[in-house]
């Protein structure tokens, strides 16, 4: 664990390193996302388990951002260029040449972001770089670039601190005998490697002192703007809107794609209610034995012509079953419903007797599991004894319920609020969508004129040719790999033939093969 973590540390350093040098600010804002399943889920079975922590929602995210993709107009007609150089010139910005070797590297960080499709996609990167290069003229005129001393100072032992930091790591990392020699060797090993990666200190403080200008022209861009009330209640009424239509009335649904997916929703269904429980554990055998005579019972009395003597007997069985279950943590109940009926705080409770580790969180304990009387995520017994009669208001607490973990005592804490909610999240988040909005016409707005004095032209025939090569390779590379993969699957097929085992086991749900 520990090498793990100094792994992710060193990798969290290149990440941020190369997050910044391919910094991609505002000025393409998105709407916030609308998760539309196409499928409604179908749930086949209650879950088995009472909760171990409190199901999550994914937090509301800022929307996402993507290189602006505009094509900067040429401001003179471009020479011919060389289309047989070996890395020809595919764009030059005054005296500054954008090579080939340059778009590729570019197209590459563009497509593992996850702003490209395709890995070499020449087109939309060097659409990217000649954008960049006008925001950096503008920058540079705006004078945006320019800070004073004790900004400098704070950049540089921010700088300082990172790198070493990211030294320090690594050195740490591969140390295998704590001595200051080792420790020298590794530190002039780790300056070198980050070196070969094009990273240094230098780098870093070049890094943070350009994200600032980005920052600053973010500001201009915004120009003070601050979105009212009204602007963010249309927004979240528009979207929300689509979230209500998506989950009103659904609970499997949402609690399928909310819980079990992460996916955000500004709507909650009616009737959710706030849960706190002590858990109790049990000693597995019983617990076996009473699962066991529950399924036993079930299937007794859901046979198609029920045997009243089977029923009966499987009904023994079960109460025995519980009544050793329950005998197991007697003393521990007789405690916690005696001070409860003396008004003890129900929280200090779990702490004392509680094993479920999710009850251990600071926000559980605060507002407790969300549970409705369709949940599909919590163990059935667990989502019935929520809702028994002994739960008629908030503060009441359940009789024991015997779940697939042991043996629960629940606590109504709140009736959660449904519909569409506003949450300061959600608040947030609109109000940078809408701020996003505003930076992203001005930015549009001002492009041009901050290249009106650039001298930028473009080679598309060279662009072209490079691209055509490149679609080319690609597709040759994918023809030699599916060559390549056919004959292992025709020898994995004839393997099977040769044992008479099928090679391939078909979905019963799918129609055979047309010969």
């Amino acid at each position: 664990m520990k090498s793990k973590n100094k792994i992710l540390a060193i990798c969290a350093v290149l990440i941020v390193i190369a997050a910044v040098l391919l910094i991609v600010k505002p000025w393409a804002a998105d709407k916030p996302a609308v998760t539309q399943p196409t499928v409604e889920p179908v749930v086949t079975e209650s879950p088995t388990e009472a909760p171990t922590e409190e199901p999550t929602q994914e937090p509301t995210e800022v929307p996402t951002v993507a290189p602006a993709t505009a094509v900067p107009e040429t401001t003179d007609a471009p020479a011919a260029a060389d289309l047989t150089a070996d890395n020809p010139v595919l764009a030059q910005v005054g005296d500054n040449q954008i090579l080939l070797s340059d778009v590729q590297e570019i197209a590459g960080l563009l497509y593992n972001y996850g702003y490209t499709e395709k890995e070499n996609d020449y087109q939309y990167a060097l659409n990217y770089m000649l954008n960049q290069e006008i925001i950096k003229h503008h920058i540079a005129q705006a004078g945006l670039d320019q800070f004073t001393d004790e900004e400098k100072t704070a950049f540089a032992n921010e700088a300082a601190a990172q790198w070493e930091e990211a030294l320090n790591n690594y050195v740490e990392y591969y140390l295998t005998e704590d001595t200051q020699e080792q420790r020298d060797t590794l530190r002039a090993q780790a300056i070198a490697y980050y070196a070969a990666q094009g990273y240094s200190q230098d780098t870093l403080l070049e890094n943070l002192m350009l994200e600032e200008e980005y920052n600053r022209l973010e500001e201009q861009l915004a120009n003070g703007y601050t979105p009212t009330e009204d602007e963010i209640n249309a927004v979240f009424n528009e979207y929300g809107e689509q979230y209500r239509q998506q989950y009103e009335g659904n609970v499997p649904m949402y609690e399928f794609y909310t819980q079990r997916y992460g996916y955000e929703s500004w709507y909650v269904p009616e009737g959710y209610r706030a849960i706190l429980h002590i858990l109790l554990k049990v000693d597995d055998d019983l617990l076996t034995a009473y699962t066991d005579a529950e399924n036993a019972y079930d299937e007794a009395e859901g046979a198609e012509t029920p045997d009243e003597e089977a029923v009966a007997a499987a009904k023994t069985a079960l109460d025995a079953a519980r009544e050793a279950v329950l005998a197991y943590v007697q003393p521990q109940l007789d405690d916690i419903y005696a001070r409860l009926e003396k008004g003890e705080d129900f929280k200090n409770l779990i702490v004392e007797y509680g094993k479920d580790p999710g009850m251990e969180d600071v926000t559980n304990l605060e507002k407790g599991y969300p549970v409705h009387k369709e949940s599909i995520i919590y163990d059935s017994a667990f989502t019935q004894g929520a809702f028994q009669e002994r739960m008629a208001k908030v503060g009441d607490y359940s009789d024991p319920v015997i779940g697939q973990n042991g043996v629960h005592v629940l606590y109504y804490l709140a009736d959660m609020e449904g519909g569409l909610v506003m949450t300061d999240e959600i608040h947030q988040e609109i109000s940078d969508y809408l701020v996003s909005n505003k930076v992203n016409e001005a930015y549009n707005a001002g492009l041009e004129t901050w290249k009106a004095d650039m001298n930028i032209v473009t080679y598309q025939d060279a662009l072209d040719a490079a691209q055509a090569q490149a679609d080319a390779e690609a597709a040759e590379e994918e023809a030699a790999a599916q060559a390549t993969a056919q004959p292992e699957a025709d020898s994995a097929q004839d393997d099977a033939a040769a044992t008479d085992a099928p090679a391939v086991q078909a979905d019963a749900t799918q129609a055979p093969a047309a010969n």
